[in-house]
């Protein structure tokens, strides 16, 4: 067919309607498959929206009490099992009727399923609980919390979350793996690894625990394997409990098990099994109780500290510095110093023992720190010293009482004072081993501190550096005083004796060594001689005995059939029983075993056992050997030194007593002589002699088992008399060179010299001389023999 140009035009004018029409169509099923598309397209993804809606808000009431309220500016809910996408959510959870407890959760997108009634969290969540208290004080008092990952229970309140989750309180702030919080209970659970930093006296405090809870309603907090490091301590338990007032504030805490505190500057260590707090307003310590066997050990290289007791309690003052410590049941502490002052190499050491022990503090520089200020020790309280030097005998000091109080030094390092009362005694070993102890019913210590090594810091010893030791420098006793002296044994020989005193005050001074009795002392040297005295001084480095006013000395003669007696009593006057002394002082000296007394110038010194008696102004008394020195003081003259001793005289053997006086006189127990010197005078009841010099015998003491050796007194024996000798007899008297006058038969036999015969001077019969002048006090003749003629002649001659 021929096509035209008509033909084509109209042909291209049918396609294009044709086009049109298709694509109208096309449109329109275009816009039917979008609708289709729109209402299948969520079902085909699983969605099936319900509905949409704007500032959602869902609350859920018992009993006409709002439990909790969720808000979100959009919600989106599903179909399909009911849930809902939430966002920016804000939940309220209300506490128990009756509570203003008010918590809140807040985050931007949440998942809810309406079936099981959970809220999930999608992102970051910030939660806000109310803190302790009511009010004011629970708003002020608010808790932060800042996690992921949560997931909020409405059926039993609970939140949940096992991502990493910070806090903050208002004085802390910290973090823990996990947390829980029931807003039914008010109880918040952190996990695990929880970190809380807090401040104290402007310090960092940070608790390390491995678990954690905080319970609302009772206002407490636990913590599981807690670890605090707060400036130089680290502190340790398995468990602590912490209590909170209703304003928030910290109120006690309790650490349960294996407490352990640990000083990082000086490495000392603190345990006990249990431990309460006490805390301030201001979270600020107040007290400490410490149970269950309370252990302290500190160590360095110059000192070793250590202690122990059942239970303590510690009291602090502002800024939580230590004032008071109270320790209880079996307290013990030990102070061990390596290197001292005067010896690299010695040691010295200090230990107290008693049931109660309650310490002092004062303040220190800044206020920042405890001294050791007073110290009362209760409960059969003892103090040991001891120090062992580098060189010399080491020495040891004993202190007990029932209570004992020690005022220590300005840096609370050392004793300065030890007052004690009750029971109290001082046992002391002295450089030469012997073993002084003292009792009585108080005393008071001060110990000589030296001054501080170069090697001392400002504040405190400094550990590295040698520390001085502390010596006694005075101690004072009263009431009951009781001292004893026991000397180190000697091998080989005999133990020695034992010095006891007694007194109503004892006094002994480090720099003398001088230990002075008073109130009625008396004194036991523990061989045979007690002496008393208005005052006894004891030299502790000599065994010297110095004792005056009123003295009284006796001797006590051990019972033994030995002659002489042992030289471990003093020289008796012949006899068995006790020697007496009196005086207005005395010196006793241990080295030379004398002791020497002192009259005064109205009154002699007197020493007397039984009838026979020496007075003198001094009288010297040896023990071995067993001697007696008796004589005048320094410048005195005449004869100053009289004698009496017992004698039987005349025909009947009558008991008289002859004096004796001269200007010294010196007795040998061994002898059983005394030598009188210089201006002798002898007199007794038949005359008196006159010589220069004269030697008096004493009879032994007789060996009866009738009568006790230690009852017998010795009398007088012999009299030998020499030099320009005068016996002067009622109506006679008679002269020579030599007297020998023996009690046994009562002669007195007067010899000369070659050219001086003695003679015989008779008021009666005029003068007589011969060789030899016999004296008879029994029947009162006079026999003269002798002479040229070597005549015997007698003359009797009333007296």
């Amino acid at each position: 067919m021929r096509v035209t140009v008509a033909r084509l035009r109209q042909a291209i004018l049918i396609l294009a309607g044709l086009l049109v029409a298709v694509l109208i169509g096309f449109f329109a099923y275009a816009r039917y498959r979008l609708h289709r598309i729109e209402r299948d397209l969520p079902a085909r993804l699983g969605i099936n929206i319900q509905q949409t809606a704007n500032g959602y808000t869902y609350s859920q009431s018992s009993r006409g009490h709002t439990l909790f309220t969720i808000h979100a500016s959009r919600l989106i809910q599903y179909k399909s099992g009911g849930n809902a996408a939430l966002h920016d959510v804000a939940i309220t959870l209300y506490g128990p009727a009756g509570s203003d407890r008010v918590d809140k959760i807040s985050g931007s997108d949440f998942d809810y399923d309406a079936k099981d009634q959970i809220v999930q969290a999608q992102g970051q969540v910030s939660i806000d609980l109310q803190g302790f208290g009511t009010g004011s004080a629970a708003q002020r008092n608010r808790i932060h919390v800042t996690t992921s990952g949560l997931v909020f229970n409405q059926k039993t309140g609970q939140a949940d979350t096992s991502q990493h989750t910070e806090f903050a309180f208002p004085q802390a702030y910290g973090s823990s793996t996990g947390a829980h919080y029931n807003s039914k209970t008010g109880v918040l659970v952190l996990d695990s690894k929880v970190s809380l930093t807090t401040t104290s006296n402007g310090s960092p405090a940070v608790i390390h625990a491995a678990h954690a809870q905080i319970e609302r309603s009772s206002g407490q907090a636990f913590l599981l394997a807690p670890l605090t490091d707060y400036k130089s301590e680290k502190a340790s338990s398995d468990s602590a409990i912490v209590e909170f007032r209703p304003d928030g504030s910290a109120q006690s805490i309790h650490a349960i098990g294996h407490v352990r505190v640990v000083n990082t500057v000086n490495g000392s260590v603190l345990t006990a099994a249990d431990s309460v707090s006490q805390l301030d307003e201001t979270s600020h310590l107040k007290t400490t109780d410490v149970t269950g066997g309370v252990n302290y050990v500190s160590r360095t290289s110059a000192e070793s500290m250590n202690g122990t007791a059942d239970s303590g309690t510690l009291t602090f003052g502002p800024n939580s510095v230590l004032r008071h410590a109270l320790f209880r049941g079996g307290v013990n502490f030990a102070d061990q110093v390596f290197k001292l002052a005067n010896g690299a190499s010695g040691t010295a050491s200090r230990t107290m023992r008693a049931q109660t022990l309650n310490v002092d503090f004062v303040p220190g520089p800044q206020g920042r720190s405890a001294i050791a200020h007073t110290a009362l020790a209760t409960g059969n309280a003892v103090v040991n010293l001891r120090t062992i030097p580098s060189k010399g005998t080491a020495q040891a000091t004993t202190i007990r009482g029932d209570r004992l109080f020690a005022s220590f030094t300005a840096d609370g390092r050392d004793v300065r004072q030890l007052d004690g009362t009750g029971h109290t005694s001082i046992t002391d070993v002295a450089k030469d081993g012997a073993t002084n102890t003292s009792t009585g019913d108080t005393l008071q210590v001060t110990f000589n501190v030296p001054p501080p090594s170069k090697g001392k810091a400002k504040h405190g010893r400094n550990p590295s550096g040698p520390a001085p030791a502390s010596q006694i420098e005075t101690a004072i006793q009263d009431g009951h005083v009781v001292l004893t002296q026991k000397p180190l044994p000697k091998a080989g020989k005999p133990a020695p004796a034992t010095m006891t005193a007694w007194a109503q005050h004892a006094e002994y001074h480090a720099a003398t060594q001088v230990l002075q009795l008073t109130g009625n002392p008396r004194l036991d040297d523990g061989q045979s001689t007690q002496i008393s005295a208005g005052v006894i001084d004891y030299h502790r480095d000599s065994g010297d005995v110095a004792a005056s006013g009123g003295v009284k000395a006796t001797s006590i003669q051990q019972s033994s059939t030995k002659q002489p007696a042992p030289s471990s009593t003093m020289p008796s006057l012949g006899g068995g029983g006790p020697v007496h002394i009196t005086a207005d002082h005395a010196f006793l000296r241990h080295a030379t075993d004398t002791g020497t007394f002192y009259g005064q110038p109205s009154t002699d010194a007197r020493m007397w056992q039984g009838a026979n008696s020496i007075m003198a102004p001094v009288i010297e008394l040896t023990r071995s050997p067993q001697t007696l020195k008796a004589y005048g003081a320094p410048g005195s003259s005449g004869a100053v030194v009289q004698a009496n001793f017992t004698s039987a005289i005349g025909a009947k053997h009558q008991q008289s007593t002859v004096e004796v006086r001269s200007h010294t006189l010196f007795y040998s127990d061994a002898d059983r002589r005394g030598d009188f010197r210089d201006d002798v005078v002898a007199q007794d009841p038949d005359g008196v002699i006159h010589a220069d010099e004269a030697q008096v015998y004493l009879t032994p003491v007789a060996k009866s088992a009738k009568t006790p050796q230690t009852n017998q007194q010795a009398q007088l024996q012999r009299i030998v008399a020499t030099g320009h000798v005068v016996i002067t007899q009622p109506g006679r008297k008679g002269v020579g060179e030599r007297l020998v006058y023996t009690a046994d038969d009562g002669r007195y036999v007067l010899t000369g010299s070659p050219g001086r015969p003695p003679y015989l001077e008779d008021a009666a019969k005029g003068t007589t001389t011969g060789a030899t002048l016999i004296f008879n006090s029994r029947n009162d003749s006079v026999v003269v023999s002798g002479g040229k003629s070597s005549a015997v002649t007698e003359t009797r001659a009333p007296k």
